[in-house]
């Protein structure tokens, strides 16, 4: 959730810390703020404010080579500059910056409270940041960090520095609250939650892993607690030149969107190294598997809900898709003939980390599917596989659901292939993703009908959205994005539940959207807007099927120009994207940072 940066060298600290943590600012932004140490009083200087860190003002010009910075997304305490991070020791010995939530922080808090210490913030930062001071009273420094994370409990990533080694910043990480890697080029070495801010300063990282802790100094990074197999960890950058940021779009979102047809031709291009090589490569025997078990959440959940459908369908292979939050807790029976497929883009969603590593304890087989080329959930899973689309910043998910969408279309042909011992049929691939590309360059240069739509759209309170078979998810994914970048309440049901208690709703003030593509379920979803129309409710359609039949039920429709019923939920979604995207700007609403929201979920 939060962003993380820290900075060691001869470069100016303050500088440095401030501009790397703009470029996170995406991961979570109710507060920001940074320390430094003033290299001419030996002392911390902390600014810290509600917002982005643009809002700091004031700042003095000073000789800084050491600093930390934060962007937090609140878990514990309200909103205030009193909660921002960095936090600050009683004593004023030790600053730090954190992501992560310490379970037993109350029990510490009360702890340390009994010992003489008093708080000034809601959070459990500063129980951490106190309890290392504290273990610094009669332990050296590299004692009183490993004492600190054997006392706290549940999932940390901590970067601090010490008044009294100024010229020394560490790191704690405990758990899998989100990555925290270290980068060095000379001299000069940068922490950060997310290599991409690295681009520029160095070719490679590395990242830390569960019960960590590194000292840096100008000279030298140092273990002081470090787990196995450490040359794994280290990862080269990657240079996407595809990625180039378009400087006509206001929005990321709008630029994300539109960035799509780049993306799939990336996985055109690119599916064999990204997918096939890896499988291929990997100790997971497919034609073992007997069961597909896909977690995710938000947006992730939605593309995998549409992977299981292509598993069943396309690879025979029975699947199910379930709430990652819900994995464990639901006492679901795990065998070593299974297959769990976790989706995250960041690699770092929480209750996906925890759902693959239940997985693996109960030996079943565990495959990550993330944007990124090292993550959490690349660390824990036998097999990885990059949706290859490049980082995403908007937080709601537009490119990124596309190219999960169409990695697990790949991966399920596939697997057939392996099932039945017979060639994967690359040609058919590339043609189809082509003809797909073709399709959504239509959509996007023709958004005259989707803005007219979203103005009526813009004048509604509430909005139910409709699909049956593989189009449910789609719905799903739709009355996501409206909730998240409209703020409008919107909801997905199977078509088929109406008559099971939604009709009650039925009237004026609740439209119904739906995806009706011709196909085995067409005549379903028909009698289903009918029924809605019965009961006065007006019915906006997305539709394959231009017969005067339907389209005379409909207060408005957009044609969706069908090509392949398996990757049409991808032109659904995306005219789901740019109606939920036009929406947000008539509401004056920022679609890039909705309230209340963050990109990247590290804590459950």
């Amino acid at each position: 959730m939060c962003g993380i940066v820290g900075y060691i060298g001869k470069d100016n600290a303050l500088s440095r810390v401030r501009s790397k943590i703009k470029l996170l600012e995406y991961r979570g932004y109710d507060s920001s703020g940074f320390c430094v140490i003033d290299s001419t009083k030996n002392e911390f200087l902390i600014k810290k404010t509600i917002g982005t860190i643009d809002k700091i003002k004031n700042i003095p010009d000073i000789e800084s080579s050491i600093g930390i910075s934060h962007t937090r997304w609140a878990t514990h305490g309200k909103i205030s500059e009193s909660n921002a991070h960095p936090q600050l020791s009683q004593n004023n010995q030790i600053s730090i910056v954190h992501n992560g939530i310490i379970e037993n922080y109350q029990e510490l808090k009360l702890f340390l409270k009994n010992k003489g210490y008093s708080f000034n913030s809601e959070t459990d930062t500063e129980v951490a940041c106190n309890l290392i001071e504290f273990f610094l009273q009669k332990n050296n420094f590299e004692k009183a960090l490993i004492k600190t994370l054997d006392k706290i409990e549940g999932s940390s990533s901590i970067v601090g520095i010490n008044i009294n080694q100024p010229k020394k910043i560490f790191i704690i990480k405990k758990g899998n609250s989100g990555g925290l890697v270290v980068s060095q080029s000379g001299n000069e070495k940068i922490i950060s939650s997310d290599p991409t801010i690295l681009k520029g300063f160095a070719d490679s990282y590395r990242y830390l892993v569960n019960n960590e802790i590194a000292i840096l100094d100008e000279n030298a990074i140092q273990f002081i607690k470090e787990q196995s197999g450490k040359e794994s960890r280290i990862v080269k950058l990657e240079n996407q030149n595809f990625e180039d940021i378009n400087d006509i779009y206001q929005y990321k979102m709008e630029e994300e969107i539109h960035f799509q047809p780049k993306a799939i031709e990336n996985i055109k291009n690119n599916y064999s190294s990204l997918i096939i090589n890896k499988v291929e490569d990997s100790k997971v025997k497919f034609d073992e598997i007997s069961r597909i078990l896909i977690v995710g959440m938000g947006s992730s959940f939605n593309a995998g809900y549409i992977g299981s459908y292509y598993f069943e369908n396309l690879s025979k292979i029975p699947s199910q898709i379930i709430n990652a939050s819900e994995f464990i807790d639901s006492g679901k029976i795990i065998h070593e003939t299974d297959l769990v497929i976790g989706i995250t883009q960041s690699g770092e969603t929480a209750e996906t980390i925890k759902a693959l590593e239940y997985a693996k304890n109960k030996k079943a087989k565990t495959l990550a599917i993330v944007e990124k080329s090292s993550s959490q959930a690349s660390i824990i899973s036998d097999l990885t596989i990059n949706i290859g689309c490049g980082s995403e910043y908007a937080v709601a998910s537009t490119k990124t659901f596309t190219s999960t969408t169409i990695s697990l279309y790949i991966l399920s042909k596939y697997i057939y292939s392996k099932k039945q011992n017979i060639n994967f049929n690359h040609n058919e691939i590339a043609q189809e993703l082509d003809e797909l590309n073709n399709k959504v360059a239509l959509i996007l240069n023709n958004q005259n009908k989707i803005k007219e739509i979203s103005k009526r759209i813009s004048k509604l309170e509430h909005i139910l959205f409709l699909g049956r078979d593989i189009m449910y998810p789609v719905a799903m994914e739709g009355a996501l994005k409206m909730k998240e970048v409209c703020y409008i309440h919107a909801e997905a049901y199977p078509a088929g539940e109406m008559k099971h208690g939604v009709n009650a709703l039925i009237g004026e003030k609740m439209p119904s959207l739906v995806m009706a593509p011709t196909g085995i379920s067409f005549n379903k979803m028909l009698s289903t807007v009918n029924e809605i129309k019965a009961r006065d409710g007006k019915v906006i359609g997305l539709t394959d099927n231009e017969s005067n039949q339907f389209i005379s039920l409909l207060s408005s429709y957009l044609i969706i120009d069908s090509f392949n019923f398996n990757l049409d939920v991808i032109l659904y979604s995306i005219n789901l994207q740019l109606l939920s995207f036009y929406t947000s700007l008539l509401l004056k609403i920022n679609p890039d940072r909705p309230r209340n929201l963050a990109k990247t979920v590290t804590v459950e």
